[in-house]
């Protein structure tokens, strides 16, 4: 098998709107992701974390699929497929739906429960039920799976793995993986709250919540940390950061529910029992939210990269 690459950048993670009852709205996800794919990103993670795939139905994530592959290839931009699933049965089905959308890479979380031997075995199968689609590891240290980084890095020298998606809370792990990553391998930050400390220490590309409700702020950080520009990165980085201190004060997805809701976006995009948009605390919320929220909103459109190949 030929190896093939990833680039990076920052590709945002659409949302999977959903009604009271958990349902997929197609086509309010198919608006979401045509609005965000008009900003200047380069392409977008479908069905990870912030897309809910793990609480979507089989074939509800290929209507996701289908609609966010055929979106993103309409707009000359990218498509990386989180297949990842309760059980590797599924997992194997929706890289291969991936591949026959035409997805530019596919995405995975690890099995939950299973070592690292077992894991190996899951992203080769992975890889091979995909077509050879490259694949992305999704590392979010948590109890079941949580792994060392030598464990990691031989993950990644699995053939067909092209790189990884690191949402550990440890820096200092991320900048391991940035200097010790096989050559040509990607490294995606999906901690939003140190997206310019990672940049700074190798990371080619970026994967996180807020490039959902605040996109030019998010690639300004990224694009201003890649060139060098610490003092426009950094001066992004603390407004996001002192708006993420409220919001993980009033409860994480609560939280972007209520930014959803201050910005006239549909806000039902995780299904029960994961939390909801809350009216009785939404006011003394917004109160503090809101100007820090309008800073990230007006952030101008990030200057272009210049000889950047990420």
């Amino acid at each position: 098998m030929q190896q093939r690459t990833f680039a990076g950048g920052v590709l945002v993670p659409a949302c999977s709107p959903c009604d009271e009852q958990g349902a997929f709205l197609e086509d309010v996800y198919a608006a979401l992701l045509e609005e965000s794919l008009r900003e200047p990103l380069d392409g977008a993670y479908l069905c990870g974390g912030t897309g809910d795939g793990m609480h979507m139905r089989l074939e509800e994530r290929k209507a996701a699929i289908r609609t966010g592959v055929a979106l993103c290839r309409q707009a000359g931009k990218r498509s990386l497929v989180q297949v990842g699933a309760p059980t590797m049965r599924d997992a194997l089905e929706l890289a291969a739906y991936a591949a026959e959308c035409g997805a530019d890479g596919i995405s995975s979380v690890p099995l939950a429960g299973f070592p690292h031997a077992v894991q190996m075995q899951y992203y080769r199968a992975l890889i091979k039920a995909g077509g050879g689609l490259p694949a992305i590891l999704y590392y979010m240290p948590q109890p079941g799976a949580s792994f060392t980084l030598g464990e990691v890095l031989e993950t990644l020298s699995i053939e067909g793995v092209a790189g990884i998606k690191c949402s550990s809370d440890d820096l200092f792990f991320t900048e391991q993986l940035a200097a010790e990553k096989p050559a040509g391998s990607v490294l995606f930050s999906g901690k939003d709250e140190y997206l310019a400390p990672a940049v700074i220490h190798g990371a080619e590309g970026g994967i996180g919540v807020w490039a959902t409700v605040f996109p030019r702020a998010y690639v300004a950080i990224f694009r201003y940390a890649r060139a060098g520009k610490l003092a426009e990165a950094f001066a992004l980085q603390r407004v996001l950061n002192a708006l993420c201190c409220r919001v993980l004060r009033y409860g994480l997805l609560s939280g972007y529910a209520a930014i959803r809701h201050y910005l006239g976006l549909h806000e039902r995009v995780f299904r029960a029992p994961q939390p909801q948009f809350d009216p009785d605390t939404y006011d003394g919320f917004i109160r503090e939210a809101a100007p820090l929220i309008d800073q990230l909103r007006a952030c101008p459109c990030p200057p272009e990269p210049k000889g950047d190949n990420a």
